[in-house]
């Protein structure tokens, strides 16, 4: 058995565990990180395929009610570790960022890749710094801060740390090594761990054989989606299946909810959010009698023939071609969806371990000098900087505590 003087332990290497180790080795601290993949930030890397998404520039007290019910822990986590913290970091790094016209914080120039190779360099730099990849935890002893771990060739070996810290993720996309297995640790202890849900997902109707046909995956772009009194703007794409994107994302957690609630829930789409549905009217009155609404609509609107589908497709005939209906469903047309496609396909998850589990600096209550960060933790998020912004977050309160005791 290894044993560590003021030793800690990371397991997960991803974000919030490199950015532990990151807080930890520059204060001083022995870190051994411990990651079952054969790389580190699988899930970084993949988020950043689109343009890495690292933070929000909106002000801390709208930043933390985009939590949900954990919005109130949130505003703690974010005035010890806030945004713009985050983007400071990032130049102590050499990665420059700017905020887009969104408020969305985004690098210069610098890819995922290439920001995690800065960020990996400086910790293997450091004689504090080891890393272990390709090596599984198979086992947890709390009590006497011991783990088993098994490497790439079935061999096992028990290892023991002063703290151990856990950043093993949520349970979705599993390619990335996101999984889930490791709740079975925890609930063997009773350390209770909230089931895992699809958040930031996309949602399934049952189209007609037709519209499957002509649609298949067809952007919406510059819309509203609204579902009670929640309302955003921006893009969401049809599918064989239903709906997606980062409106649908933005609402999942209510849309989540409301199905389960009563089997399903009816989103609204406002195909031409800008306008007040009085002048959708007006502009429709304005129709030649010789045009067909169809052409109309593309003229006037700048609809496309998939979005004439879709209008046909939630629309019957006399619905259609009423302008006063019609102008209502361009502003609100509804959108029934009944349930939540896979966890492994959800960009992330709600569930994980529970709140009461965890003290303030997210240490376990039952076991002193365990703690627990990012997405384990029971959280959820929308795209657009919040889940990063969460896995920093928590990974510098702990870190904060373990270099304070």
């Amino acid at each position: 058995m290894e044993n560590h003087c003021n030793q800690v332990t990371i397991f997960g290497a991803g974000p919030a565990g490199l950015f532990c180790a990151y807080q930890l080795v520059k204060k001083g601290f022995k870190v051994s990180l411990y990651d079952h993949q054969g790389g580190v930030g699988k899930k970084f890397l993949v988020a950043g395929h689109g343009g890495l998404n690292l933070t929000h520039s909106e002000d801390l007290d709208a930043f933390s009610k985009r939590y949900g019910k954990s919005h109130f822990l949130f505003q703690d986590f974010l005035s010890q570790f806030s945004p713009q913290d985050l983007r400071d970091w990032c130049h102590e790094l050499g990665v420059e960022t700017f905020i887009g016209s969104s408020g969305r914080v985004f690098p210069v120039s610098m890819k995922s890749a290439e920001i995690l190779f800065i960020w990996l360099d400086y910790l293997k730099k450091s004689p504090l710094f080891e890393i272990h990849l390709k090596h599984k935890l198979i086992a947890i002893d709390f009590e006497n801060r011991k783990a088993k771990i098994q490497t790439i060739d079935q061999k096992e070996r028990e290892i023991s740390a002063d703290t151990f810290v856990y950043a093993l993720g949520g349970a979705s996309w599993k390619k990335t090594g996101s999984d889930g297995s490791w709740t079975k640790f925890f609930k063997e202890q009773q350390i209770e761990c909230i089931p895992f849900e699809s958040m930031n997902c996309g949602f399934e109707k049952k189209w007609s054989s037709y519209f499957k046909e002509k649609i298949d995956r067809y952007p919406l772009k510059n819309i509203g989606l609204c579902l009670n009194k929640h309302r955003v703007l921006g893009e969401m794409m049809l599918t064989p299946y239903g709906i997606e994107g980062t409106s649908v994302y933005a609402l999942s957690r209510e849309i989540r909810e409301e199905i389960k609630k009563k089997n399903q829930a009816i989103v609204l789409l406002d195909l031409c959010p800008h306008w007040s549905e009085e002048k959708v009217y007006e502009q429709l009155q304005i129709k030649k009698k010789k045009v067909s609404k169809s052409a109309y609509l593309n003229k006037a609107f700048k609809f496309s023939k998939q979005v004439n589908i879709l209008l046909k497709e939630v629309l019957n005939a006399d619905e259609y071609e009423d302008d006063l209906t019609l102008a209502k469903n361009i502003k609100a047309l509804p959108i029934c969806v009944d349930s939540i496609r896979p966890i492994d396909e959800a960009i992330s998850t709600s569930g994980g371990v529970s709140w009461d589990e965890v003290d303030r600096h997210l240490q376990l209550r039952k076991y002193p000098h365990h703690f627990i960060i990012g997405e384990m933790l029971d959280f959820d998020a929308p795209t657009g900087g919040y889940l990063l912004q969460g896995a920093f977050s928590t990974a510098y309160v702990a870190a904060q505590k373990i270099i304070g005791t």
